[in-house]
């Protein structure tokens, strides 16, 4: 199975804290603070499964997702749109 480093992207957000266009980088279950811009506990738990699955699984459509897919923090008043995205690690 391969390994992927998953890149979490703000494409649009109302938070004072996380800015459009900040990264979260994870590689394997660790998020890799060098690479990262902002991380929100709220939105980090709410995408935890996917940014998992990402990382490991071989074709993500067999788990209701593409390569590149977008998803909402659940805080109706920050509002951020994350784009998720892998590349290979090693």
């Amino acid at each position: 199975m391969a390994k992927y480093r998953v890149i979490v992207t703000a494409k649009d957000s109302q938070c004072s804290h996380v800015k459009k266009g900040d990264r979260m980088v994870i590689e394997g279950t660790m998020v890799d603070l060098a690479k990262t811009d902002s991380i929100c506990t709220v939105a980090l738990g709410a995408i935890n499964y996917s940014l998992f699955m990402l990382a490991n699984a071989d074709d993500p459509k067999a788990y209701g997702r593409d390569e590149v897919y977008c998803l909402q923090c659940p805080d109706p008043e920050t509002r951020v749109i994350f784009e998720i995205s892998r590349e290979p690690m090693g």
